[in-house]
């Protein structure tokens, strides 16, 4: 299986306006993903090309527009800029001889790693970069020397060490037996199944675990098959109680956006904020990672809305997709999707946010399974 964007290590190249970002993208990668110019702003929106670093593993390279434009477009590509920020595990800065650094000072508060490149080495201004950021340490690059990669390659392994997470974390062990419930609705893409549930059966099978895949009609019969009780049953968290009403008392329960939201978000505080049901609540924004035509059973659109208007029928619900912005003090709760097509950094950054603006955040399946009133039923990775 190819590996998601969502799974690489986001490593996001800054620097001003024709610093020799696009051709360090290029150089880096060895295509000719990025278009090259000595016009500025011959970058508009971030460019990303995913690739293997040797003995790392795979990473996303993402090619900003640059800061420090004056042109008319300058103000709306350093908005797209700093969009990406909130994404990045590791920082690639292109030093140019006329460079202020003011940007720098928004990298750092991310507080990731920033790597240093002092480019154009083939022509004069590479030597007065080194010169004029000494105190930076920059890493001096000449594209004609296909070798000099290697350092920055080097220098991604030494300052970055990636965190060891799996989905099911203390819920699975070696030789466990596990069902994972699937229903079949519109949603449910034809021919194949969903992100989150293909990345739990692969994690399964690298666990030495047995998976064994049901749709929700077919759970009692599966069930009735086995000589055993499973050792866990995952489902699709719209079908959280149905399914708790089939397993034989005792079965431990979870579902695929519960496990998500522990892979890819703060469990603690999810499960934390969740409670803001108890309280009257007027707004609430739902935020989904992708896009995709809306449909009569979409769970994010639809089914929680639903659920929401059922215990408050004056709230008013919002949406939001991707990664556009949020207005987190507009909000009495976030409610975010699984999150499988971000980041783990991305999603992270989302909650400190909502911490920094005193809003509660949860998910889908942590929000789902405490309006069923399941939640303190069900197994919480930890």
């Amino acid at each position: 299986m190819k590996t998601q964007n969502s799974e690489r290590v986001h490593i996001g190249i800054f620097g001003k306006t024709n610093s020799g970002k696009s051709t360090l993208l290029n150089y880096m990668t060895g295509t000719d993903t990025a278009i090259v110019s000595n016009i500025k702003g011959t970058t508009t929106d971030p460019i990303k090309k995913a690739m293997e670093i040797t003995d790392f593993g795979p990473v996303l390279f993402i090619d900003t527009a640059g800061v420090g434009d004056d042109t008319d477009l300058g103000t709306a590509r350093e908005s797209k800029t700093k969009e990406i920020l909130d994404q990045c595990d590791i920082f690639i800065y292109s030093l140019s001889i006329d460079d202020d650094l003011k940007f720098i000072s928004d990298i750092k508060k991310t507080n990731k790693p920033i790597i240093y490149i002092a480019s154009k080495q083939d022509i004069d201004e590479g030597s007065k970069i080194i010169s004029k950021y000494k105190n930076l340490n920059p890493i001096a690059i000449d594209i004609r020397n296909i070798d000099d990669r290697l350092k920055i390659f080097d220098k991604i392994k030494k300052l970055y060490k990636k965190d060891d997470l799996t989905i099911t974390k203390d819920l699975v062990r070696e030789g466990d037996m596990v069902i994972l419930v699937i229903p079949q609705d519109k949603a449910a893409p034809k021919g194949r199944l969903i992100k989150p549930q293909v990345m739990t059966i692969r994690e399964l099978i690298d666990k030495n675990a047995t998976a064994i895949s049901c749709d929700l009609t077919n759970l009692e019969n599966t069930l009735k098959a086995l000589r055993d009780k499973p050792d866990l049953v995952i489902c699709d968290s719209q079908v959280f109680k149905e399914t708790k009403e089939i397993i034989e008392e005792g079965t431990r329960l979870t579902s695929f956006s519960v496990l998500f939201s522990a892979y890819k978000g703060d469990l603690d505080y999810f499960v934390k904020s969740v409670k803001r049901f108890d309280q009257p609540i007027n707004r609430v924004l739902i935020s989904e990672a992708c896009t995709h035509p809306p449909i009569d059973e979409d769970i994010g659109t639809v089914k929680i809305p639903k659920m929401l208007r059922k215990k408050y029928p004056n709230i008013e619900v919002e949406f939001n997709r991707g990664t556009d912005p949020i207005d987190y003090k507009r909000y009495d709760l976030i409610i975010n999707c699984g999150a499988c097509m971000f980041n783990r950094t991305t999603m992270l950054s989302k909650v400190e946010k909502a911490k920094e603006n005193n809003i509660p955040m949860t998910n889908y399946g942590i929000t789902i399974a405490y309006l069923k009133g399941i939640l303190d039923e069900i197994e919480l990775p930890k």
